[in-house]
């Protein structure tokens, strides 16, 4: 076959049929894959960044809840998008070494933030009223007013015995196995009968239980002493507890009260407790169970204003079981202390404490030696306050670990959605005016 044939075989055929815009479908081809290549870059930018850290929180979850740990020597604010705990995709965030409130949240009002042994944030949070709850000993469990349980590792909750939802804990014995909590038995309003007498009492004295922590099973220690019970500590050797709290109408007339463990007998009872002082807290007994530990204050003890509270001088004063009597030298506070939840070396007192008497916006973890020199073991920045470290950090001292910062990837999904809308925006808007500019 020579060329003429071929020049004859090509001008038989049809010819070609081009669409007139093919060049500009072929650059919109081109437009639309480098559009869709932005949009993979981006994508897998995020996922680069955000899939490690979720995936670390995701795995403290399942963490177990005897890992060791320590209490960070530093905590910070969370972010306002900071995830609660269980919200996915940022995970429960792990046992807890700390827990500290705050009202600088996206709540706007006191918020619980557990901070784990990871170095994960979690807000906790809390119905509008709700009082602190207590950490177990082991940090897994956040146990709120009414036994209602938060699991720390997985996010869910239940509750551990059927109590009145305003029933509060108070102390955990020594081994853990029991949470001593005081049974709110007012009744919600005064009803009057058809005599006209009142068939209600909503100042009725409380209980004082005992709660299984593994059954829920519930133990009377205490029936109807006191109004209230304010604070309670259990002695190291688990045989005794001590009590405090008002036993009249209206919270008047306090009651400090030493008692059996197992029977609730007084041991001794100290009616009229003076209104400069209080039980130190729930680890007011000394390491070897031989004293209790009394916060008192020189100052204004009734109808105080802010600046006459804040102008209180304390002091921790250690008082024989037996009789209440001060038998040691007053430590002096130069602060303000909130409460004694442990003892570092058998000696110092670890407290809750406010630096600076006239910002009580703050509080910090610190030991008070026998010489009232403050050594602090958490620093914080403002705002936070009502710190919980679970028991068995306490005892066994393990502070000064690494200071623990919120990231910025334990966030929920809508923190996600909200962060990339803007972007998905930005490159809708720039494919638009493209395919304008191309009309």
């Amino acid at each position: 076959m020579n060329g003429r044939m071929l020049q004859e075989i090509a001008d038989e055929m049809p010819p070609a049929r081009l669409p007139d815009d093919l060049w500009r479908a072929g650059r919109r081809l081109r437009q639309r894959r480098r559009f869709g290549y932005a949009v993979a870059a981006v994508v897998v930018l995020v996922l680069a960044l955000a899939v490690p850290t979720v995936a670390g929180h995701r795995r403290a979850a399942v963490e177990p809840a005897d890992r060791p740990g320590a209490v960070p020597s530093r905590v910070e604010q969370p972010h306002l998008w900071q995830a609660a705990v269980g919200q996915w995709p940022a995970g429960a965030g792990g046992p807890a070494a700390l827990v500290f409130f705050t009202a600088r949240t996206r709540y706007f009002e006191s918020t619980g933030v557990t901070v784990g042994r990871n170095g994960s944030y979690r807000l906790i949070y809390q119905d509008i009223g709700e009082e602190n709850g207590l950490l177990t000993p082991d940090g897994r469990y956040y146990v709120r007013p009414g036994l209602r349980m938060l699991d720390l590792t997985t996010g869910a909750q239940r509750r551990l015995a059927d109590v009145a939802d305003r029933s509060r804990p108070l102390a955990f014995s020594p081994d853990g196995s029991e949470l001593l909590v005081g049974i709110v038995n007012d009744d919600e309003g005064i009803v009057y009968g058809d005599d006209a007498i009142p068939d209600s009492d909503p100042e009725k004295p409380d209980d004082l239980i005992a709660v299984d922590m593994r059954t829920g099973a519930q133990r009377y220690v205490a029936v109807g002493r006191m109004n209230s019970y304010t604070t309670a500590a259990w002695s190291p050797d688990g045989t005794r507890i001590a009590v405090e709290g008002p036993v009249g109408r209206g919270d008047v007339g306090r009651r400090l009260s030493v008692m059996d463990a197992r029977t609730g007998e007084p041991i001794s009872t100290t009616d009229n407790f003076a209104p400069d002082r209080r039980l130190a807290g729930r680890a007011a007994w000394t390491p070897d169970g031989g004293l209790i530990a009394l916060l008192a204050f020189e100052g204004c003890t009734e109808r105080c204003d802010l600046a006459a509270e804040n102008a209180r001088r304390w002091r921790l004063e250690l008082a024989d079981p037996t009789s209440g009597s001060i038998v040691t030298l007053p430590v002096p506070i130069d602060g303000a202390p909130g409460e004694v939840v442990g003892w570092r070396d058998g000696r110092d007192a670890v407290l809750t404490y406010a630096p600076d008497r006239d910002d009580p916006r703050r509080w910090t973890l610190a030991a008070l030696r026998p010489n009232g020199e403050i050594d602090t073991l958490v620093d914080t920045p403002p705002g936070v306050s009502d710190l919980e470290v679970p028991d068995g950090l306490l005892r066994s001292g393990a502070f000064g670990g690494p200071p623990a910062e919120p990231s910025i990837w334990a966030a929920p999904a809508w923190a996600y959605a909200i962060a990339l809308a803007p972007v998905l925006l930005v490159l809708a808007i720039v494919r638009r005016r493209r395919q304008r500019a191309r009309v």
